[in-house]
């Protein structure tokens, strides 16, 4: 959300890139690929299967496109560090993804955080939610686990 909220683009999301700290608090690392909002890039090493498609067609970069990666970073964590599109071949991922496929739900997953996921992954970068619509969401969901 403080990444949202300053305009910044990480473009790097995933659980490689997350910390804990001793008191449980997770910390985005690794600023390296991290602009201004709404960058353009025309080439370079990107992380494939967790980068947006408009990010990778049309190397347009933003919130939105974060949100893509950070669907992609729950579903790592859900299914314990599992390799993201593991079955598809690097280059086939993007027309899979654009044609409709999605990573199903890992199987320790609450149906509440795969449709987080599931939303986070739309097509359309304006459709997908907000960090500070899915921080809402995962406060909200962590008062009724724990009552």
């Amino acid at each position: 959300e403080y990444l949202e909220f300053r305009k910044v683009v990480h473009r790097d999301l995933a659980a490689r890139n997350v910390l804990i700290s001793e008191a449980g608090v997770a910390k985005v690392a690794d600023f390296g690929l991290a602009r201004e909002e709404n960058y353009i890039v025309d080439a370079g090493k990107l992380p494939i299967k967790w980068t947006a498609p408009e990010a990778l067609r049309q190397g347009v970069f933003s919130n939105k496109s974060d949100m893509w990666s950070f669907g992609v970073l729950l579903w790592e964590i859900y299914s314990f560090g599992r390799v993201p599109y593991s079955r598809i071949p690097l280059v086939d991922v993007v027309k899979h993804v654009e044609k409709g496929y999605r990573m199903e739900a890992p199987e320790c997953c609450p149906p509440e955080i795969y449709e987080i996921m599931r939303q986070a992954w739309d097509l359309l970068p304006d459709r997908r939610p907000t960090f500070k619509d899915v921080k809402t969401k995962l406060a909200q969901l962590k008062v009724v686990t724990i009552n």
